[in-house]
């Protein structure tokens, strides 16, 4: 069997795999009645939304693995992610679709918290199981919740694929989104305490996906879109407090993209294929490292199977 055949037989095998999964969810949790007004941790660790994203990392991390993410894999995953994770919840399935809400949303889930202890009440359990289990996955496999379920990097992934001449596709050094990304997080904790100003809500592309077409989510998705095409996850470097979360917790997932430097020859060619800021400081060893999204890139690229998935 040839190579084009073998990767049409593992994307065929990750469509199917996902059309199992999927219609499997919908039997097990068709309408038998509402979901429970009020629910306690594991409650919310059994929510479609939670496992169904245990799943998705749960095939990224066996396709990364076992070096099987190819570009057009990569692609066709991104499309579902943002299916199952945006679209879902849209459609007429009960319980299941109710459980896969965009309810509270990956920035939501680190910047409510915070909106609750300025208020003076607790904190929803609903937030807290969602942060254990980003936490735990991103810990598991590096960023694996950022690259495999969130939809909105999934579709700036999708609009970076759009094919511009390489010197419009740009690559911004870290330090710069970072520093933003910071700035920005630390700014929000200031004002809220001190004006009760969530600066989030002026820039929350995630609030498009609750399709109530507000002008300013719609304004705000569009213009993410339209740096996607010339940044590689703009709103992951520049703004995501989420996305900073999952980074400090990056330094110590088990399993990440790392280098073999017997076999890796210094071609570059990972560097100037891979859109991905991380692979300068992953080839040089360095503990602190940009963001690593798991997108497989660099290992489908590398002509000397240097680059591996591994603990």
């Amino acid at each position: 069997m040839n190579s084009n055949s073998k990767k049409t037989e593992r994307v065929t095998r990750f469509i199917v795999l996902f059309v199992i999964i999927f219609m499997t969810s919908i039997v097990l949790f068709a309408d038998s009645g509402h979901m429970a007004k009020r629910i306690n941790f594991f409650d919310v660790l059994l929510l479609p939304r939670i496992w169904v994203s245990a799943i998705f990392c749960l095939i990224g991390f066996v396709l990364l693995i076992k070096s099987f993410v190819t570009h057009n894999l990569r692609l066709i995953s991104l499309f579902v992610i943002f299916f199952t994770f945006a679209v879902v919840s849209t459609l007429p399935i009960g319980n299941f679709a109710r459980g896969m809400g965009m309810h509270p949303s990956p920035l939501c889930s680190i910047v409510k918290p915070f909106i609750f202890i300025k208020a003076g009440r607790a904190v929803p359990i609903v937030f807290t199981a969602i942060l254990f289990s980003v936490a735990v996955l991103t810990i598991i496999g590096n960023k694996l919740f950022c690259g495999w379920v969130c939809p909105i990097g999934a579709l700036q992934e999708i609009f970076h694929r759009i094919p511009l001449s390489k010197k419009f596709k740009i690559k911004i050094p870290f330090k710069i989104p970072n520093t933003i990304r910071i700035s920005i997080f630390i700014l929000f904790i200031i004002l809220l305490f001190t004006a009760r100003l969530n600066i989030y809500e002026y820039f929350n592309p995630f609030e498009f996906l609750h399709w109530g077409f507000e002008l300013l989510a719609i304004f705000m998705l569009s213009i993410v879109l339209i740096a996607s095409i010339f940044i590689f996850r703009p709103f992951c470097y520049f703004i995501c407090p989420l996305g900073l979360f999952a980074w400090i917790l990056e330094h110590i997932s088990i399993i990440r993209i790392k280098v073999d430097n017997k076999k890796c020859t210094k071609c570059n060619k990972c560097i100037e294929e891979s859109p991905c800021l991380a692979i300068p400081a992953i080839l040089e060893g360095k503990k602190t490292r940009p963001d690593c999204f798991a997108c497989g890139r660099c290992i489908e690229i590398c002509p000397e199977n240097a680059l591996k998935f591994r603990k």
